[in-house]
């Protein structure tokens, strides 16, 4: 009975692992490696990013949520860097010229909010391929948070987006 299901589903659409495959959801743990390193830069440059974010706000109160996110991104890149170094036996220097790009940036508070919010929904997206790849226990748990922290930053920004929008 399945077999004749398979064998259909089979000629018109490919195999079922070509399918999985073609959603670009699965990584080797190379590919994982190289997202972790790459995300270390990118939780180091979403930190001052956000201090310059915090320098727009408007009240304490969203100066208080900014501050709360960018403490998190601190904790993700000290986390990842043990991911990273648990995994390669490697330490990774801090990148000096991911500062430039944010002293460059002439963006509204509101245009800011937006950048923040929809670099926080990518960030979910890759923390989601790393998971697929990460053994249970230590490494998955850890990457699990960093994940959960990313889609509380999303909510924590529409309501900051809200919230500038009806000053």
């Amino acid at each position: 009975m399945y077999s004749d299901y398979n064998d259909s589903y089979s000629i018109f659409y490919g195999t079922r692992q070509n399918m999985i495959n073609s959603y670009d959801e699965l990584i080797t743990p190379y590919q994982a490696i190289e997202l972790i390193r790459k995300s270390i830069g990118d939780e180091r440059n979403d930190e001052l990013f956000y201090d310059r974010l915090i320098e727009q706000a408007q009240t304490e109160k969203e100066k208080s949520i900014i501050q709360d996110i960018r403490d998190n991104e601190k904790k993700h890149n000290m986390i990842l860097r043990e991911v990273y170094y648990d995994f390669t036996g490697q330490m990774l220097q801090n990148n000096m010229n991911m500062m430039q790009d944010n002293m460059q940036n002439n963006l509204s508070y509101t245009e800011n909010l937006e950048k923040a919010l929809f670099g926080e929904l990518e960030a979910v997206n890759k923390y989601r391929k790393i998971l697929s790849v990460m053994p249970q226990g230590k490494w998955y748990t850890l990457i699990m948070s960093i994940m959960t922290d990313e889609l509380r930053h999303s909510a924590k920004y529409n309501y900051l987006i809200h919230m500038a929008a009806m000053q």
